[in-house]
C-alpha cells in the first residue's frame, strides 16, 4: 500500500484540509526541531547511497506499521518526491536535489512523527562520481520539538535505521569501523586496537572498556552494549578480553591506561606523549557504572549520560565541505516545497472565504494545459464558478448579455484577447476564463501577502538565531573569566610553592612531604561517585565518617552532563576534604566556623580560596520565601526532628558558568562532628539567576 502523496507541484488544490493540516504541522516541527543526534557515516566505494537509504528507509518504517501492537504508521509506501501521510500522527517527506547528468545524486528522506511530542528522523544521501572514484555518504540526524537543545542530546536515541546500515555495509572513519555492537578486542588484535587510537584521519570516539576478568569477559561485553546504546554511529566501541587488558596497559603510558573494570572515551588527536592530554579521555568508573546497572543492562538515563558528550562534540564540528552543501541544496529545495505548502493553504482559506469555490463546472483551461498538467497522469483542477471581478470600487459584469452589447473598441477586445493568451495560453477567450484570471490574480496576491509573512517570521528565526549566538558568545567570555580566575589561582599556589621550596631546609622538607593517604584522595571521575562515595555502600569512602551526602543523586548527576573533563567533580571532591580537614580541626579545638578557617593561615589542614565559598545567602534570598525554601536540604532525623534544614552555606566551583555547579551544606561539626551536604547540582535560584 502507497503513502498518500501530496505533491504540490503536480497536484496543488487537491490536498484535504486534514492532509495539508499534517503536512504544514509536520514542516513546522522540522524548522523547530533541536537535533540531538547526528551521524555522518562515510560509505565504501560503489555503494549508492540513495539506493541504500531508500531501501532501510523502507526496511526501517515496515517495522513501524500495524498490526504491530505498538505500531504508529497505516502504511510505508511512497513513490518519488513529495509530502506523504503515512498514517495520522505520521508524515514522511522525500526531496531530491541531483544533478542534470546524474553525476551527483542527492536526496533527503524525514520522517515526523508525532507521539507526546513531535520526532524527527532525517536521512540525507549522497552519491558523487561513479565507479572507483565515487564517493557516497549518509548523514542521519534524530530531533525533537523541544525549548532546549541539550535535552534532545539526553532524551533522542539513535534511530534503528543506522544500526540497520552498520550491519549490511562496512563504514569506517579513518582505521575505526563503526559498529553496531562493539568490537571484542583479544591479546594479539591491542596493536591494531592502538593504531585506531593514535589515528590522525580520525573524527570520532573511540569507546575502550577492558574486562574485570576472563569468566565476566561475555556478561562484560553484553554490558557495555547496553550501556553504548546512545553512541551507535558516532563512536567506536572495543571491548578488550581480560588477557587483552594487561597488554594494553603494558604498551600505553599510566596517564592514557586504561584498568580493569573501567571505560574510557578517547577523543581524537590522541597524544601519548603528552600525560595532560589524558584529561580530555574521560574514564567511566566502576562504582558509577556499577549503581546504574539493572539486571545486566545499564539503565537509559547512564546511556544518555554517557553518550552526550560525544555527540554534543560532533553536532559542533565542522561539517565535510561536500556533506555541507549536500544539506544546504536539499534543505533549501525542501523549504521551497513547504513554502509552496504554506501558500496553497492561505490561498485555500482566503478564496474560500470569498465564496469561490471549485467546482466540477464546466471547461478546462485549455489543450496546452492539459498536456502540462497531465504529464503524470493526473486531471489538471477543475475550474470555480464565474465570480465577479473585483477591480477596487469597479464592477465589472461577466454575464454581458447580446442585446446588450457594450460599446467596447476591437483595440479593447485584442488587448483582453491577448491578456488572456499570455496568462492562460488560451487563443479563444470565454467568460469563464476571466474568472480564472481573477482568481489567478487574487492567489498572487495572497501569495504575495503570504511570502511577506513568511520573509517576517524568517526574520524571527533570525533575530532568535542570534540571540543564541550572543547566548554563546556571552558563555564563552564567562568560561575565559573562569579560566583566568583559575589560572591566577594557580600562579599564586606556584609562586608559594616556589618560595616554600627556597625557604625550608632539608628536615623541613622531609617533615612536609605528601603523606600516604594521598592516592586515597584521588578526585572521582564524575560526580556519580563522588556521591557513591559519600552514601551508604561498597564504595563509600572514609570521608563520610565526616562527611555525608543527603542530597538527590539525580539532581547531582546532571553536573556530568555539562562537564566533559570532570573539573566539577574534582574541584567538588577538593571541597569534600576541606570539610573533612575543618571537622578534624574542630576536634583538636578549633572554635572558628568553615570560612573562618579558610582564612585563617596559622590553621594546619586542607584549604581552598576563599572566594569559592559562601558563608551564608544574601539578604534578599533570605527573606524571599520561594528562594529560601529551595535551600532547606534534607539531614537525619537525629539532626533535625523536621529532617531538613536550611543549607545557606556553599562552595561554588565556578563564578560565571551560567550553569554554575554549587555545593550547599549543614555544619553541625559542634554538635554530632558531622557536615551534611544537602545539595549537589545547578546554581539554585537568585534575583538574577532564574
Amino acid at each position: 500500500m502507497t503513502g498518500k502523496v501530496l505533491k504540490m507541484n503536480e497536484t496543488r488544490g487537491l490536498m484535504t484540509s486534514s492532509d495539508r493540516s499534517a503536512v504544514l504541522e509536520a514542516q513546522r516541527a522540522a524548522q523547530q526541531q533541536s537535533v540531538g543526534y547526528r551521524a555522518v557515516l562515510r560509505l565504501p566505494v560503489g555503494t549508492d547511497a540513495v539506493q541504500l537509504a531508500e531501501q532501510e528507509v523502507r526496511a526501517w518504517l515496515l517495522t513501524k506499521t500495524r498490526p504491530r501492537r505498538s505500531a504508529t504508521l497505516d502504511t510505508a509506501g511512497w513513490e518519488g518526491s513529495g509530502d506523504f501521510v503515512l498514517g495520522p500522527q505520521a508524515v514522511l517527506s522525500v526531496t531530491d536535489r541531483s544533478d542534470e547528468r546524474g553525476q551527483v545524486r542527492r536526496q533527503l528522506i524525514r520522517l515526523v512523527e508525532r507521539n507526546n511530542g513531535s520526532w524527527i528522523v532525517s536521512v540525507y544521501a549522497l552519491t558523487s562520481g561513479t565507479g572507483r572514484s565515487s564517493t557516497s555518504a549518509l548523514v542521519i540526524e534524530t530531533g525533537r520539538v523541544s525549548e532546549k537543545a541539550e535535552d534532545s542530546v539526553l532524551t533522542v536515541a539513535p534511530p534503528r535505521i543506522v544500526g540497520q546500515i552498520l550491519d549490511r555495509v562496512e563504514v569506517r572513519d579513518g582505521s575505526a569501523r563503526l559498529t553496531n555492537t562493539p568490537q571484542v578486542v583479544r591479546q594479539d588484535e591491542v596493536g591494531d586496537l592502538i593504531d585506531v587510537l593514535t589515528d590522525e584521519a580520525r573524527s570520532t570516539s573511540v569507546i575502550v572498556a577492558s574486562s574485570l576478568g576472563a569468566d565476566t569477559d561475555s556478561a562484560w561485553a553484553k554490558t557495555v552494549e547496553s550501556l553504548t546504546q546512545y553512541s551507535v554511529g558516532v563512536a567506536s566501541v572495543y571491548v578488550m578480553t581480560h588477557d587483552a587488558v594487561a597488554e594494553f596497559n603494558s604498551l600505553m603510558p599510566a596517564s592514557h591506561a586504561v584498568q580493569l573494570g573501567r571505560i574510557r572515551t578517547f577523543a581524537p588527536s590522541v597524544d601519548l606523549e603528552a600525560a595532560f592530554d589524558s584529561v580530555r579521555h574521560r574514564v567511566l568508573g566502576p562504582s558509577t557504572f556499577a549503581r546504574a546497572i539493572r539486571r545486566g543492562r545499564a539503565d537509559v538515563a547512564l546511556r544518555a549520560t554517557h553518550a552526550s558528550g560525544i555527540r554534543r562534540r560532533l553536532l559542533e564540528l565542522e561539517l565535510p565541505k561536500d556533506v555541507r552543501r549536500t544539506m544546504r541544496l536539499l534543505l533549501e529545495e525542501e523549504a521551497r516545497r513547504a513554502r509552496g505548502t504554506l501558500i496553497d493553504e492561505v490561498v485555500s482559506e482566503e478564496l474560500g472565504a470569498l465564496g469561490v469555490v471549485p467546482t466540477a463546472a464546466e471547461g478546462r483551461r485549455s489543450d496546452a494545459r492539459d498536456d502540462s498538467d497531465g504529464e503524470h497522469g493526473e486531471a489538471a483542477p477543475a475550474l470555480s464558478e464565474p465570480v465577479p471581478a473585483r477591480t477596487g470600487a469597479l464592477r465589472i459584469p461577466m454575464d454581458w448579455a447580446p442585446d446588450e452589447r457594450p460599446a467596447v473598441s476591437l483595440t479593447l477586445l485584442r488587448r483582453a484577447g491577448a491578456f488572456v493568451l499570455r496568462w492562460l495560453k488560451v487563443t479563444d477567450p470565454r467568460e469563464e476564463h476571466f474568472d480564472e484570471l481573477d482568481k489567478l490574480i487574487g492567489a498572487a496576491a495572497l501569495e504575495k501577502d503570504t511570502y511577506e509573512r513568511l520573509f517576517a517570521e524568517a526574520g524571527d528565526r533570525e533575530s532568535d538565531l542570534s540571540d543564541r549566538i550572543k547566548d554563546l558568545n556571552s558563555r564563552i567570555a564567562d568560561l575565559e573569566v573562569e579560566a583566568a580566575i583559575e589560572a591566577d589561582e594557580a600562579r599564586k599556589a606556584a609562586r608559594e610553592r616556589d618560595w616554600l621550596r627556597r625557604n625550608l631546609d632539608a628536615d623541613q622538607r622531609a617533615r612536609f612531604a605528601p603523606v600516604g593517604d594521598e592516592a586515597l584522595w584521588e578526585a572521582p571521575v564524575d560526580v556519580r561517585e563522588l556521591v557513591a562515595r559519600l552514601t551508604p555502600g561498597t564504595d563509600a569512602h572514609h570521608a563520610r565518617d565526616r562527611v555525608v551526602f543527603t542530597g538527590d543523586e539525580d539532581i547531582a548527576a546532571e553536573v556530568d552532563d555539562r562537564d566533559g573533563t570532570g573539573r566539577y567533580a574534582a574541584a567538588l571532591w577538593s571541597y569534600v576534604r576541606v570539610l573533612y580537614d575543618y571537622v578534624d580541626a574542630k576536634k583538636n579545638g578549633y572554635a572558628g566556623n568553615v570560612h573562618m578557617y579558610l582564612h585563617d593561615d596559622a590553621q594546619a589542614g586542607t584549604k581552598c580560596s576563599p572566594e569559592r565559598h559562601a558563608a551564608t545567602e544574601s539578604t534578599t534570598v533570605i527573606n524571599n520565601k520561594k528562594m529560601h525554601t529551595e535551600r532547606v536540604r534534607p539531614v537525619p532525623l537525629s539532626v533535625d526532628a523536621s529532617g531538613a534544614v536550611p543549607m545557606l552555606a556553599h562552595f561554588k566551583p565556578t563564578h560565571r558558568d551560567r550553569f554554575a555547579p554549587r555545593m550547599h551544606y549543614f555544619d553541625d561539626s559542634d554538635r554530632s562532628g558531622m557536615i551534611y551536604i544537602g545539595y549537589i547540582g545547578r546554581h539554585l535560584t537568585t534575583p538574577n539567576a532564574h
